[in-house]
């Protein structure tokens, strides 16, 4: 069974969620492609190719169009659905805020006057090669309504974050240049906000709407 079969019950999904569905999916999507982007022109010291503002713009339309669905699923019987109709608006909430993050991180490669090397660009490149995968895992999760795979993710989620949190308390006490403790800082808190907002959207997998965004005390 399906998460959308799971929250709207295989008869009474209509179209218009089935669509909000497939536009998160795009917005995850999209997210992953902007953060892929600004990661190879930090962490990469690569030129920065992709356009951040006309991606997120395409993610912000996608939250527009999943609340527009919502709204107008509701319109039929406000009592029906409404529930689940909350879950996927909290859902897209969260996949708009990848988008900015994404979209911020570019801008702040920018203040770094030197290339990134060393030991706190390795740092934030581990956590890059567990945190993109996540995204893939993340969709299937919710749309596959798999818990396994959704409770994998925010236990994956909370690791990166310590990571980061260790990795901010370490560049605090060293002797880099102000500009690349800024950097290094800034990525990391924003990496950390990433793995958040991926871990909320799979707590609708595994939570009940009360108690979404926190994590299974019964792990």
């Amino acid at each position: 069974m399906s998460l959308l079969e799971k929250l709207f019950g295989s008869q009474s999904s209509s179209t218009l969620i089935e669509s909000a569905f497939s536009d998160i999916e795009n917005m995850l999507s999209q997210s992953k492609r902007m953060l892929e982007a600004a990661l190879a022109n930090l962490l990469d010291n690569e030129e920065l190719t992709e356009d951040l503002d006309r991606l997120d713009d395409a993610v912000d339309q996608g939250e527009r169009l999943v609340r527009r669905a919502v709204l107008q699923h509701l319109t039929v019987d406000p009592k029906t659905d409404l529930v689940p109709s909350l879950i996927l608006v909290s859902i897209v909430q969260d996949c708009e805020r990848i988008g900015d993050f994404a979209r911020g991180l570019g801008e702040i490669t920018a203040l770094a006057k030197s290339p990134r090397e060393g030991e706190f660009r390795d740092s934030l490149n581990s956590c890059r090669q567990a945190l993109l995968p996540l995204f893939e895992q993340t969709s299937a999760a919710f749309t596959g309504d798999e818990p396994n795979k959704a409770q994998a993710v925010v236990e994956l989620t909370n690791e990166i974050k310590e990571s980061l949190t260790r990795m901010v308390r370490d560049v605090a006490s060293s002797d880099v240049s102000a500009d690349m403790a800024v950097v290094y800082s800034a990525s990391a808190r924003i990496l950390a906000r990433v793995a958040s907002h991926l871990s909320n959207v799979c707590s609708t997998v595994v939570q009940p709407y009360d108690r979404m965004r926190h994590e299974d005390e019964s792990a």
